[in-house]
């Protein structure tokens, strides 16, 4: 084995422990089977440094990503990453950032991927993002292996939200160095505003955002112009090989881009794969199932959490495969995304379906239609009760982020008239409000007999009627504001 191969392996076991504030250098070795003696001099010869610095530098890197995406006190950060003190943690994070944290919190410097070794890539502090231009010596050699540490966890609950593809986007645009937030970002790809209804059966795939606009992948794409980034996609068709599908991720991973994947475990819900093994035996990454034992039974867990999953063609579920590449322009401008937002609010039927403000009469024709409760078949009740809760769930989660992005933006235009955006804005927390009031006439999951009960009494759902009626007024006045303002 060369020495590129095995130093290429401790940086990776070292960034994977990055988490511990004692990294094991024996443990280490006996991993690789050399003495400690021997891999001390071996990292140092090789990196440059000896593998303690390099660990703790890499726990001042990932500590100083939590600064810039969190209003965490720099105590806890400081605490968290191991520094016993807030004078120790400043006198550490100085020597490597060359400012204090506080300084850094307020300067706000890129932190991006870069690449640590062939192979592995993680956050480091940049100059710059990288632009199309600067790829030409980003190609790494092909390896059998490769992985990009340091990608936030993707999971129910994620920057305070419960909609799959704006959190991988969210958690792939910190890795690649982009400040934006998460409401913009909920907001730019229309997910803040969207509302579905199958008018012709209880359809769990209601909320789903690919039903946001007309064009089913074109709220994907809009992810990455939000980001003014390259977009791809890659969908799973009849004729798709697995080869196609992992040439596709290969290429990009050893670009240090991470992908977005629908499905890989469980459901065909947005994933972040972030790494293979094996020469693609196996793909790595998070993913929003990868801890539930309804799906994840083939599933393994490296070290620093990803999932390790080998039978990922073989689930069916397993649908498209995207990348948000290189910086080629600007973000989304506030017009170009408030007038998504009028797209995805307005009423229109669709095949099926009915958008925007008319699926509120469609979901509440449905739930007062007491033929759809007449059987008392536990899974035709359960499913209904997904829908219901699902639906809520997209309103209280989706109008609080427009709102915040429409309070952010007033905050940017200071000194404009900015009392339609401010009116909008509490209009979609009325809605989100409402439908916190659903879930509360329905129960919690602590009880789901009690929730099947609530939705098949008829008063319950007339309940559930009028607040859906409450949510469609609001949206509309919300509606009218943004049209107003956009005159």
């Amino acid at each position: 084995m060369s020495y590129s191969t095995i130093t290429r392996a401790m940086v990776s076991y070292v960034e994977s422990h990055v988490g511990d504030p004692r990294l094991d250098v024996k443990r280490m070795g006996m991993k690789f089977g050399f003495s400690e003696n021997y891999i001390r001099e071996l990292f140092a010869d090789q990196v440059g440094m000896s593998v303690m610095r390099f660990h703790k530098r890499r726990r001042i890197i990932l500590s100083a990503a939590q600064l810039l995406r969190t209003d965490r006190n720099i105590l806890d950060i400081a605490l968290e990453w191991g520094f016993g003190s807030h004078e120790a943690y400043t006198r550490a994070f100085s020597k490597v950032m060359g400012m204090s944290p506080s300084a850094f919190r307020g300067v706000r410097p890129i932190l991006g991927k870069t690449s640590l070794r062939p192979g592995v890539y993680g956050l480091e502090l940049l100059q710059e993002k990288e632009k199309r231009s600067d790829m030409g010596n980003m190609r790494q050699d092909k390896q059998d292996s490769i992985v990009l540490y340091d990608i936030q966890q993707v999971k129910f609950g994620s920057y305070g939200s419960s909609t799959p593809f704006p959190i991988c986007i969210k958690a792939v645009s910190e890795y690649l160095g982009d400040d934006v937030s998460y409401p913009y970002i909920m907001a730019a790809t229309g997910a803040a505003f969207r509302l579905v209804w199958n008018t012709l059966h209880w359809d769990l795939s209601n909320v789903d955002i690919y039903h946001a606009f007309t064009e089913s992948n074109q709220v994907y794409g809009l992810g990455a112009r939000a980001l003014g980034r390259e977009f791809s996609f890659l969908g799973r068709e009849e004729t798709t090989t697995r080869e196609e599908f992992l040439a596709y991720i290969k290429e990009h991973l050893a670009e240090g881009y991470p992908c977005i994947a629908l499905g890989i475990i469980g459901p065909p819900e947005p994933c972040i794969v972030a790494g293979y093994d094996e020469d693609g035996g196996s793909l790595l990454g998070w993913n929003f199932f990868q801890d539930d034992q309804e799906y994840a039974g083939n599933v393994s867990t490296a070290e620093n959490g990803y999932f390790i999953s080998k039978s990922w063609w073989e689930n069916t579920d397993t649908q498209a495969v995207m990348c948000l590449g290189p910086i080629n322009g600007e973000g989304l401008t506030p017009t170009e995304i408030l007038n998504q937002a009028v797209k995805a609010l307005e009423g229109r039927k669709e095949h099926a379906y009915a958008k925007g403000i008319l699926a509120y009469d469609a979901w509440q024709e449905m739930l007062l239609d007491d033929s759809h409760f007449a059987s008392e078949a536990y899974d035709s009740l359960f499913s209904k009760l997904l829908v219901q809760n699902d639906a809520a769930q997209c309103l209280a989660d989706g109008r609080e982020q427009g709102a915040r992005y429409l309070l952010e933006l007033a905050a940017q235009r200071a000194g404009e008239d900015n009392a339609k955006l401010e009116q909008a804005a509490r209009h979609f927390r009325n809605v989100s409000a409402a439908a916190g009031e659903m879930s509360g006439l329905i129960g919690d999951w602590s009880d789901m007999d009690a929730m099947l009960r609530h939705l098949t009494d008829r008063k319950v759902r007339e309940q559930l009627a009028q607040l859906i009626l409450k949510a469609k007024a609001q949206d509309e006045a919300a509606l009218s504001c943004l049209k107003e303002y956009l005159k």
